[in-house]
Parts: C-alpha cells; sequence; structure tokens
C-alpha cells in the first residue's frame, strides 16, 4: 500500500474497528497526520496565532480532536493484525508500554487469516 492509499483508507475506515490493517497503511496514515500537523503549527505560527513552535493553537487542537478516532481506528486494526484485541493498545497510559506497543505496531502480521479477518497483503 503506498502513502495515498494509505491515508484514504485511514481517513474512509475511520470507524473500522473490527478489521485488520498493514504496517505500511499503519505508518504511512501515521506519517501523513504528522506532515499536516507539522503544516498546520506552521502556519499557525506564520499567522502569529502561537508565538512558539512547541505550542498548540486553536487549528492544531481542533485537528488533534478531528483525527483522535481515525487514529485508534488504524492502531486497533494494527494490533488485530498481530492476533491482538486493540484495547492492548491502552498499554501506552502506563508509559512504559509505548515500547511494547511501538514493537507489536513494527512487526508483521502473525498469521494469514485470524478472528479479525484475512491478512490485508493477501
Amino acid at each position: 500500500m503506498n502513502f495515498i492509499e494509505a491515508t484514504k483508507s485511514g481517513v474512509v475506515r475511520a470507524f473500522d474497528f473490527k478489521t485488520r490493517s498493514s504496517r505500511s497503511e499503519f505508518w504511512y496514515f501515521n506519517l501523513a497526520l504528522a506532515l499536516v500537523g507539522f503544516l498546520i503549527s506552521f502556519i499557525e505560527l506564520s499567522l502569529g496565532l502561537i508565538s512558539q513552535f512547541d505550542e498548540n493553537g486553536p487549528i492544531y487542537t481542533i485537528y488533534v480532536i478531528v483525527t483522535l478516532i481515525p487514529c485508534i481506528s488504524v492502531a486497533a486494526r494494527r494490533l488485530h493484525d498481530r492476533s491482538l484485541s486493540g484495547w492492548n493498545q491502552l498499554w501506552v497510559i502506563t508509559i512504559i508500554g509505548i515500547i511494547p506497543i511501538l514493537i507489536l505496531m513494527m512487526l508483521p502480521a502473525k498469521e494469514n487469516e485470524n478472528k479479525w479477518g484475512k491478512n490485508p497483503l493477501i
């Protein structure tokens, strides 16, 4: 899956918590969100809405709220690809849980088919 396809899929399947997503879909979608967030911050800085680049302006705050559900959804689908429940992404609340979640997001699919469907790469 390429960058454009992954971004479209992340947006279109924003409320899909029952299927699987490939590594490329997960990482490209998150890259797209980061690039758009960077662009929004740059625009806010240029317009004087924020005084430093590490502040969050009003447009960026709205952007984060709007993209929260798609981010959670694509992460859940990526965990499904590893044969894990999407609820496992709550490990990040413990702070130390960020490390195993990042590792899981980098690993390939565990099975060709599991209870969340067929491998998205097949």
